[in-house]
This record gives C-alpha cells, sequence and structure tokens, in this order.
C-alpha cells in the first residue's frame, strides 16, 4: 500500500470556491464565529481571494483525505477501512491473548521516506466498527518524483455499516508539497460517506481548521475554515466523475477578512479522473455588500467575475488559467 495524490485531488477536484479572510477571535476554547463576511471583495483583493479559495476548500475535500495509504486511486471512507481489516485480521492469526491496538506499523514510501499507520480495534472484533481509529502517519514520504508528505492523521469512526459511515478525522501537521504549492493542515472535521454506484462524501469543519499554503507565483497565506464549513462531493464510479458543492465561511490572513462561499444552485463544481482539473461549476464568493462569480470555463480556463459594490452588474471580468490559481 502506498500514499497517492491525496491533496492533489483536492485541488483539482474542488477547487474553485472563493475565499476571504481573518474574522473575529475568541477564546482558545470556544473561538467566535463570525456571523456573516467582514470585508468587501475588490480589484485589489481579487486575485488573493481567489488563490485562497482553492487552498480553502483543498482543506475540506473529502477526496482530499480518501487516498491516504490505500495505495489506490479509491475514494472517500470505504477505502479507510482497508488498512484496518487487513490489519487486524493478520494480527488475529498470530497473537496469543487479546488486544486492541496494532502498530506502529512504518512502510518504505515508493520513491523515498516512510509512512506507517496505527489501528486501534476498539471492540476486538477484528472488523472495522464505531470506536476504532486509525492513525497514518508520514515522514518525508515521495511517492512520486518532487511529491512530499509529512505529519500525521487520525480517523475515528462514530459509525459504520453497510448503509455508510462516519469518521472525525484530525491532522496535525498534515502536509504536502510539489515545486508548485506547499499546503499544511491542522483541524478537525467530520467526514459522512454514503456507498453506491455514486458514493457520497460530505466533510463539515468542527471548530477552525487552519491551513497555511505557499505557491509557485509566489503566494502565502493562512486560510481559517471556520465552524461548519461544509464540502459535499458525489463520486460517479462509472463516469469516473466527481461534483462539489460547498457552502460557508472562510478565513484568510492576506485577504484580512471573512467571505461566505456558496456553489451556485444547478452548477457544482465537476471534474473527471482523466483531467487535472475540474471542466465546470460556478461559485459565489460573498463580501459584506460585494460578489465575486468564479465560473470554470475548462478544464483550463477560469472566469472571474467581480460585482465590488453590489449593484447586481459586473464592473470587471478576467479569465484567468487554473495553473495561475494554483
Amino acid at each position: 500500500m502506498r500514499t497517492r495524490q491525496w491533496l492533489l485531488n483536492a485541488l483539482t477536484a474542488a477547487i474553485l470556491v472563493g475565499l476571504g479572510a481573518c474574522g473575529g477571535g475568541g477564546g482558545d476554547d470556544e473561538p467566535i464565529v463570525p456571523a456573516g463576511p467582514t470585508i468587501e471583495i475588490t480589484v485589489a483583493n481579487r486575485d488573493t481571494v481567489a488563490h485562497a479559495t482553492a487552498a480553502g476548500v483543498a482543506g475540506l475535500s473529502p477526496t482530499s483525505i480518501a487516498p491516504l495509504s490505500t495505495g489506490s486511486s479509491g475514494r472517500l471512507m470505504s477505502v479507510w477501512l482497508q488498512p484496518l481489516s487487513a490489519r487486524v485480521a493478520s494480527a488475529l492469526t498470530q497473537r496469543e491473548r487479546a488486544q486492541t491496538a496494532y502498530g506502529p506499523y512504518t512502510y518504505q514510501c515508493a520513491i523515498s521516506g516512510t509512512w506507517g499507520e496505527t489501528d486501534y480495534d476498539n471492540d476486538d472484533d477484528g472488523l472495522p466498527s464505531a470506536g476504532d481509529v486509525i492513525t497514518i502517519f508520514f515522514n518525508n514520504c515521495q511517492d512520486a518524483v518532487g511529491e512530499t508528505a509529512n505529519g500525521s492523521m487520525t480517523m475515528t469512526f462514530t459509525a459504520l455499516s453497510t448503509a455508510g459511515g462516519s469518521a472525525d478525522v484530525t491532522m496535525a501537521q498534515m502536509s504536502y508539497a510539489t515545486a508548485r504549492h506547499t499546503m499544511t493542515f491542522d483541524g478537525a472535521m467530520l467526514l459522512d460517506y454514503t456507498p453506491g454506484t455514486v458514493e457520497i462524501g460530505r466533510a463539515t469543519a468542527k471548530g477552525p481548521m487552519k491551513l497555511v499554503v505557499s505557491t509557485h507565483l509566489p503566494f502565502t497565506d493562512t486560510v481559517t475554515l471556520h465552524d461548519g464549513f461544509v464540502v459535499e462531493e458525489q463520486y460517479d464510479t462509472l463516469l469516473e466523475r466527481t461534483t462539489s458543492t460547498t457552502n460557508g465561511l472562510l478565513e484568510s490572513a492576506a485577504a484580512n477578512g471573512v467571505v461566505r462561499v456558496t456553489t451556485m444552485a444547478g452548477a457544482p463544481i465537476a471534474k473527471n479522473d482523466t483531467d487535472d482539473y475540474p471542466y465546470a461549476g460556478t461559485v459565489q464568493v460573498k463580501g459584506m455588500n460585494s460578489t465575486l462569480q468564479m465560473t470554470v470555463l475548462s478544464t483550463s480556463n477560469v472566469r472571474l467575475d467581480l460585482d465590488a459594490d453590489g449593484n447586481g452588474s459586473f464592473e470587471s471580468t478576467e479569465t484567468v488559467a487554473w495553473d495561475w490559481l494554483l
């Protein structure tokens, strides 16, 4: 089993969602979630909002998490069960007394570095079930040239059945670096999964989820997804196509304020597995009285339409490349 492009999937599948920034603070135990946007989107900060968008949605995309340690292009929660089930089944045949914790197991990555896992079988039944825990960790892991993963992620299953399941997911300094971008995640989310020909994954931020991003432009930012920010993805296993929607408040230190991000009704972000970027979809990014509308034109380009004064008309329009956004 090898880690695959766990974050790259997210960057190309759900990237077009607007971002803003910073937001009110609160106590460490109970941070205050802003009631709504706190900044206006202008010509001056539009590019910052657009760049931060990519990083923000990637941080909560179900498909950004799923491929970890599975060694396949499998999707969503179904692939999480493979390491635990296989590892526990193997351990059951070797042990002399009951136990619930297995590992840590460490493996060589394809090129260099290591990845590993620790499994906790809560009811010691040898099968994935509610209460079981998988921790995945990376140490300078390279499975592809120029792509390096570090950090750890822990998944605690809260419900599992043939009808689907849920898990609490926590990332600790979980980073993915390439020549074009570096992203580091810290925070928690709830992931819900429903299997079928069309698999459904829903990820919801639990408290503030922070993401530090730097890109080749260069562009650097710290993005926070506020509590309740949600990304839902539907994966058609026959067409090998993902459609995604999102809604919630995002915060960016670079833009110095908060905006609300919402996928336009009837226009989810759509991406084929064979493409690097989405081919369709429209997202609305709302400031206090302003709107940035981001429309996917093709797998190469995105149109940015800005209504800075909130009069319902776009004062500026520009077409940018996906490679520019990332």
